[in-house]
């Protein structure tokens, strides 16, 4: 059995969560009695060994340093590895530990202007390619030097947010490589734990232009890919030789079911054992069936309204402050069944600069800050301060928003009643929504170059990255409007700029998360998203399926999942 995504448009916005649980349950009801009287169940032609993930919306090209969204950064994790990763087998509240990969050591010299890796030898990619120093370099040479031979402009862009700071890499050696900076960069080693730094086979990157080089995705991974229907199902077989041990698993098959209640249905009923960011929906249907198990990581992540400040009337910062005191955020927790949690500024729970504003210090003034003392004050729910702002701003009312929006996706499984309710809460202050749903990938594409004049934002989400400090730098700096970061805003305050210049540098962490936390007041105050909430992201996984940690992370560990 395949799984074919609707082709028609998204269910009615605004759907009460009993009324899209009926058709749910019932078609699930429908589908298991159908299944019932087949002689077996479909099984994708897999062993009891083989374990199904559905994926939340479209497979992209898996090339990772061109890549931004979780569905295809995922999959790129077993296939590839970054210079460093994150200790996925322990639970914590905050960022999870360091722990090297590829590197297997690094130090930072005293001024923090070189970081200096050691290397893990005797590793290969999958494809027989030696991992050494010189493939380090190809792989940072193809995003930051013009003159390579396999330079791609496309992937320099997509992680300008890191080379940015590089000014050269130095092999030192075989098994050596030197980072130097432009400017000293504290933070730089959590950075490197990024996806998208994955190393790619140097044979490929030669061998392939930069536009098919995702079409042949080898890296020195758990895994390698077996086979790949793009954009709708990936193979993967375990990588034997694994320099980090054989992982458990011996195959994987990554399925796109962009349709939640397809997938819902597809874990009931046991064609699916994993959905790696499953929506309240799916919780409520699946959870205590005898069939799942929930699991709750809580990673730092941030979901919002961005908007384009560069056309009107977004462009106003007045004007922007009041959608946001506008939107009534417990409303959407409800929706959800609380699997988010409201979200009132930039700085998500589990971000290391995050620390909790004194009940005292919320704004009330509009401005959206909290006198810079936390960086995590924010907007109360107040639409007669969201009209007073709006009549102050000069916008006239009514007045017409276009927005882009998924229909579907990894944690957009109630987008269209997400933004239903948005829809009401503007209306009430003269602000009316034009949406325009697409699917999720489809939604990256169209926003990656930056808005475009006339589409005044998107509601989109942020689930890699958003447990660093320098989150914000990526997001807001005014140096990483696109092509070269993902800014899609046009968000620039050169006061926003000069502290986390200053935070980048700050040697003293304490220090450096003030920095970070004053930074998260301003752009509150300048408020260029509708900030939202963040989610709770929870996995259902079969109660077949173990090794897994609810460690704060949207990945997992490839070596030790396994289906017993």
């Amino acid at each position: 059995m395949r799984f074919s995504r609707p082709t028609g448009p998204p269910g009615p916005a605004g759907a009460g969560v009993r009324r899209a649980l009926a058709p749910l349950v019932a078609t699930a009801v429908l589908l298991t009695g159908a299944l019932a009287g087949c002689a077996s169940p479909p099984s994708f032609g897999r062993d009891r060994d083989t374990l199904v993930v559905g994926a939340e919306g479209e497979i992209p090209v898996l090339d990772p340093q061109r890549l931004s969204g979780t569905v295809g950064l995922r999959v790129v994790d077993a296939l590839f590895d970054p210079l460093i990763r994150e200790d996925l087998a322990t639970r914590t509240d905050r960022a999870p530990a360091l722990r090297p990969a590829l590197a297997t050591s690094w130090k930072v010299s005293p001024d923090a202007l070189t970081y200096t890796l050691a290397l893990r030898e005797n590793v290969t990619f999958t494809d027989g390619t030696p991992f050494d120093a010189e493939s380090v370099k190809l792989n940072f040479d193809r995003i930051s030097v013009k003159e390579s031979p396999v330079y791609d402009a496309t992937a320099a862009g997509n992680m300008k947010f890191l080379t940015r700071w590089i000014d050269r890499v130095e092999v030192r050696g075989p098994h050596t490589v030197a980072l130097r900076l432009t400017k000293p960069y504290t933070g730089l080693p959590r950075v490197l734990t990024d996806r998208r730094m994955s190393l790619i086979s140097p044979a490929v990157l030669r061998a392939h232009a930069p536009d098919d080089v995702g079409l042949h995705p080898v890296g020195t991974g758990p895994f390698r890919q077996h086979r790949a229907d793009h954009g709708k199902r990936v193979e993967l077989k375990r990588n034997t030789a694994y320099w980090g041990g054989v992982p458990r698993t011996p195959s994987i098959i990554v399925e796109s079911v962009s349709d939640p209640t397809t997938l819902a249905i597809a874990a009931q009923t046991g064609e699916v054992d994993a959905i790696l960011s499953a929506g309240a929906q799916q919780v409520r249907q699946l959870a205590g069936q005898d069939t799942m198990t929930v699991q709750y990581p809580e990673p730092a992540n941030q979901y919002f309204l961005r908007l384009n400040t560069r056309t009107a009337p977004t462009d106003n910062a007045l004007f922007r402050r009041a959608l946001n005191h506008a939107v009534d955020r417990e409303a959407i927790a409800t929706l959800t069944a609380d699997q988010v949690v409201p979200s009132h500024g930039p700085l998500p729970l589990g971000n290391e600069a995050y620390r909790q504003a004194p009940a005292n210090t919320a704004d009330t003034t509009g401005t959206g800050g909290n006198s810079g003392k936390t960086g995590t004050g924010g907007y109360a729910h107040d639409p007669a301060l969201a009209k007073r702002l709006i009549a102050e701003s000069g916008v006239r009312t009514p007045v017409t928003l276009r927005l882009l929006a998924p229909d579907s996706g990894p944690g957009f499984s109630q987008a269209t009643e997400i933004m239903s309710l948005i829809q009401q809460d503007l209306k009430k202050v003269g602000v009316r929504l034009d949406v325009q749903y697409m699917e999720f990938a489809s939604l990256v594409a169209e926003e990656g170059g930056g808005y475009k004049n006339g589409v005044h934002g998107s509601f989109n989400g942020w689930t890699t990255g958003a447990d660093s400090g320098d989150f914000l730098e990526r997001m807001f700096s005014g140096e990483l409007h696109p092509p070269n970061g993902v800014n899609r805003g046009w968000y620039r305050n050169p006061a926003v700029d000069t502290l986390l210049d200053r935070a980048r540098a700050e040697p003293a962490e304490e220090t450096r998360m003030e920095l970070y936390r004053r930074a998260a007041d301003t752009i509150t105050g300048d408020a260029p998203w509708v900030f939202l909430y963040q989610d709770r992201l929870p996995r259902l996984l079969s109660l077949k399926v173990e090794g897994v940690t609810a460690a704060p992370s949207v990945y997992i560990d490839y070596t030790t999942i396994r289906r017993g």
